[in-house]
């Protein structure tokens, strides 16, 4: 794609030094059909999910990975392993505390031993059934990590909890000022029991 823009690029440099209008115009218009084709394939391949709600024993797999839930870890452990090498990959075992009403696109659950939650987004923004339910159990596949959430992503995640029915009073949207760095959990798979 790169080699594609500097191509066109380069072909654009030449033809403004041309005075024929005609000429600019086919070479510009046939190099924006070339890279606007190339960006949907581009984005279609890479938001493809391998599993959407097969059965695999009790459970239903959605994501892009088939994963051995029995490699699945404690939630201690994984934060244990995240506190000594600040990062954890692997599986682990939850319960689902909330998920997204809006589209399935994210759950969270609570972490032990505290009344904090960890937001679970699935890789590629791929989604899960909004009728599994609170209290379910599922094992995640992927990468605890810090990472950086907008304002316009906490926001975002405030008007979700408004469609859970959680009252979200205006003065917590006014609340919302820089960005903020949080775990998260990387899900590239989910197994949510039947």
């Amino acid at each position: 794609m790169k080699n594609k823009f500097i191509l066109g690029l380069t072909l654009s440099t030449v033809l403004l030094s041309c005075n024929t209008a005609e000429t600019k115009t086919e070479i510009t218009d046939t190099i924006e059909t070339i890279d606007l084709e190339t960006v949907k394939t581009t984005e279609e391949e890479s938001t493809q999910v391998a599993f959407m709600g097969e059965d695999k024993d009790s459970y239903k797999l959605y994501g892009h990975t088939d994963f051995d839930g029995a490699t699945a870890v404690s939630l201690e452990t994984m934060f244990t392993q995240f506190s000594e090498n600040n990062e954890f990959t692997g599986a682990i075992n939850v319960t689902i505390n909330e998920i997204c009403q809006n589209a399935g696109c994210w759950i969270n659950f609570q972490k032990p031993n505290s009344e904090e939650t960890i937001m679970v987004f699935f890789r590629d923004h791929y989604t899960i059934p909004i009728e599994a339910s609170l209290g379910q159990e599922a094992i995640l596949f992927g990468q605890l990590k810090s990472d950086t959430m907008t304002i316009d992503f906490q926001k975002h995640l405030l008007d979700d909890a408004a469609a859970n029915g959680t009252k979200v009073a205006p003065a917590e949207y006014d609340a919302i000022t820089e960005d903020k760095i949080d775990v998260s959990f990387d899900c590239e798979s989910i197994l949510i029991q039947k």
